[in-house]
């Protein structure tokens, strides 16, 4: 008999992430990510599944964190990145005596016809951040930070564990969560031979190159990089095309631009890539485009391409404000070009997020679409088809193809994400990673569609427990207010949310305005004006579920996570139907958020900045409703939070003490603004279980880990 879902079984979670098929369309390599008990740490290994079924193999089983493998060609080597210890005969004296116990993540191949251990390849101090292969499977190009010798002495002082250097700040990105503390070191790109592992630097100069493409004819190398002069100030990232001897220099989109995702057509002629029309707007969704490779620009000098293409480069707010305060601040670049690119989705509602492969057949991509992210192919003319899901249950994560076949990371809620195979005929499952859950109770998804107060379709997931049935059961609600604003709930296994579920919550997740899967007008309708909307649009999802008989007034809660926390913060100070709610990772005072989280561009465009509109900051910030706070708030914060930081909690925590709010702030020591350690992650649940059992909420029983 199967039983419920306990704080025990997220040990049992096992996370599928990148994949890649290899070329003759016989395996897929994937990595896959493991909460490790003792060690309260997770580890990301290398696997290998057969695409004729079979049980997957094992690949790798150190601690360290492996990820985007990556197959030659020619299909011999399997290469991918790792944080494992250095091979011995790359390390020096000092390291033979005093090992590195942090080590940067380089490349690493396995030969699968000499077999044995992996190789390791590169031997960078800063590690590697991407790479590709060369089609002569001889070669890799890769992307690394390249300190001068200065730089190294710098890091080297700041990184010091007793008497750790000062921070000496001068950038206008001053700090990034997960990053912490920015520097000037800069990203350039290399090409390393395999089988003597000698390096040669291909870029250069006051900028950074990422996430090289090496074209199937190997005559050129793609990246990205942005040659503003004021790389913190805008997002402005272009593509650019280097010989792979660095004899040639090229530049293919002309500074309007901000592409994310990028591929070249079989024949290497054309690109496709993603961007969206204002780069510097997050509520403007992100098209496919193509342009040819005949259409780039010749660069005299690479090193010395700063600032080029643009008659304003921007960053500098006047402070003389003229008319609007917002539209007055948004000083980014003007480009003086405009790139001859074609616009593949036009017809296309949905959002593209990241290409896959481009073939005879068109090019297939990861789009979100009505709360679901799906592998879709676009032909050229922009005629589109879905090919997975074809129902409403379940999204694709991540996805790889090529002649022989697609591969995908599918996740429904029955089981989670596992990897999925075509060829040319329907997908089949090839990995059994959440089978543990064939003996557990999985709760059901529902789709429920109701009209806000402005008359607008908003549509919304109920997550059941297992066994109610709607019409016939009631249960106490919990409302999981999702992130973004501008991201979406979608029907899939969530350890958090079955969690819930199997405690006997009915968990409402609402698609309020702003999601991105349902068309720019309905995403940008929140742009510059947070708050009341998405409130509005949650409430509404509320009061069906109650006049529906799912639940009663008396026995709703509510929660959310980063922008949910924050809509949690709004919410507690515009309604008091939720007997208590507990805010996590969320912001109070965007006055006080401006400079001290890692959004200054997002806010300047939303917004302005705060000393010119200090108006509206404050009427949009949930801290304008603090004197009608009432409910119970439990509010959670990382230490080390740069997206939504630790001040913002406890400006929160403070003024809720004083007004005798009830109320409790706990504080991760050393985490970001997502929850990393899988004792963290447990610990948080309990929390927030304790916290609505407290104020009328389902009691917690005695079943839960050790």
């Amino acid at each position: 008999m199967a039983e419920k879902i306990t704080l025990d079984d997220f040990y049992r979670t096992r996370t599928l992430q990148t994949l890649a098929l290899s070329p003759s369309g016989d395996y897929v390599a994937y990595i896959e990510a493991a909460p490790i008990r003792g060690a309260d740490a997770v580890s990301r290994n290398l696997w290998l599944a057969p695409t004729s079924g079979g049980e997957p193999h094992r690949l790798t089983r150190s601690r360290s964190q492996d990820g985007q493998p990556k197959w030659s060609p020619d299909g011999r080597y399997l290469a991918f990145l790792s944080s494992r210890p250095k091979e011995m005969e790359l390390m020096t004296d000092e390291e033979w005596e005093k090992p590195d116990t942090d080590p940067k993540s380089q490349i690493w191949v396995f030969d699968r016809i000499a077999g044995g251990e992996p190789r390791q390849v590169t031997n960078r101090s800063e590690g590697v951040e991407s790479f590709d292969w060369a089609p002569d499977s001889a070669r890799l190009v890769f992307a690394s930070r390249d300190p001068s010798a200065e730089e190294e002495r710098y890091l080297k002082a700041i990184r010091d564990d007793k008497k750790p250097g000062p921070l000496v700040i001068n950038r206008m990105q001053h700090k990034h969560d997960g990053d912490g503390y920015l520097d000037n070191v800069r990203t350039h790109l290399f090409t390393v031979a395999l089988a003597e592992r000698t390096v040669t630097r291909l870029t250069d100069g006051a900028a950074d190159e990422t996430g090289p493409l090496w074209s199937p004819d190997g005559a050129w190398i793609l990246f990205f990089s942005n040659r503003t002069g004021d790389a913190d100030n805008n997002n402005r990232t272009d593509l650019w095309l280097i010989r792979p001897d660095a004899g040639e220099t090229r530049r293919l989109t002309q500074g309007d631009v901000g592409v994310s995702s990028a591929l070249f057509a079989p024949d290497g002629g054309q690109v496709a890539f993603v961007t969206s029309q204002r780069p510097e707007n997050s509520y403007v969704l992100e098209r496919l485009y193509t342009i040819g490779v005949e259409m780039a620009t010749p660069v005299a000098s690479l090193s010395q391409c700063i600032g080029q293409g643009w008659s304003s480069v921007g960053g500098v707010v006047p402070d003389q404000v003229e008319g609007d305060p917002v539209a007055h601040a948004r000083v980014y670049p003007v480009a003086t070009g405009k790139t001859p690119m074609h616009l593949v989705t036009e017809s296309f509602a949905g959002t593209v997020s990241r290409l896959v492969a481009w073939n005879a057949e068109g090019i297939l991509a990861l789009a979100h679409d009505q709360a679901q992210s799906k592998l879709m192919r676009f032909s050229t003319e922009g005629e589109s088809e879905v090919l997975m899901p074809t129902e409403r249950m379940g999204t694709v994560a991540y996805a790889d193809a090529n002649a022989h076949g697609i591969a995908a990371i599918y996740n429904i809620p029955q089981h989670g994400g596992e990897i999925y195979f075509s060829d040319r005929g329907s997908f089949r499952r090839l990995t059994h990673t959440g089978s543990w859950l064939d003996n557990r109770t999985v709760g059901t998804y529902h789709w429920i569609q109701y009209p806000n107060h402005d008359g607008v379709t908003v549509e919304a997931l109920v997550l059941t427990p297992p066994g109610f049935e709607p019409g016939r059961d009631q249960a106490p609600l919990l409302v999981n207010i999702h992130g973004g604003p501008m991201w979406y709930d979608t029907p899939q296994f969530e350890f958090d949310t079955q969690y819930w579920a199997n405690r006997g919550y009915l968990v409402l997740m609402v698609n309020y305005r702003g999601s991105i899967s349902y068309g720019e007008a309905f995403c940008q309708s929140i742009q510059g004006d947070w708050g009341p909307r998405e409130h509005d649009d949650v409430m509404c999802g509320v009061d069906y579920l109650v006049e529906h008989g799912w639940t009663r007034e008396d026995q709703l809660f509510c929660t959310g996570f980063s922008q949910g926390g924050i809509m949690t913060n709004w919410a507690v100070g515009h309604t008091d139907r939720f007997r208590a709610a507990v805010s996590e990772h969320g912001m109070w005072d965007y006055v006080s958020a401006f400079g001290t989280d890692d959004c200054h561009l997002w806010w300047q465009d939303d917004l302005g900045v705060p000393w010119q509109n200090p108006e509206t900051y404050y009427r949009i910030s949930p801290m304008s409703g603090l004197a009608n706070i009432r409910t119970p708030l439990l509010i959670t914060a990382g230490e080390h939070d740069w997206r939504c930081p630790l001040n913002q909690a406890e400006e929160l925590y403070v003024a809720l003490k004083k007004r005798g709010v009830p109320t409790e702030l706990i504080i991760y020591p050393g985490e970001h603004h997502a929850i990393t350690r899988p004792a963290r992650a447990i610990d948080r649940l309990k929390r927030i279980d304790d916290w609505l059992a407290r104020y009328g909420g389902i009691a917690v029983s005695d079943a839960t880990t050790h």
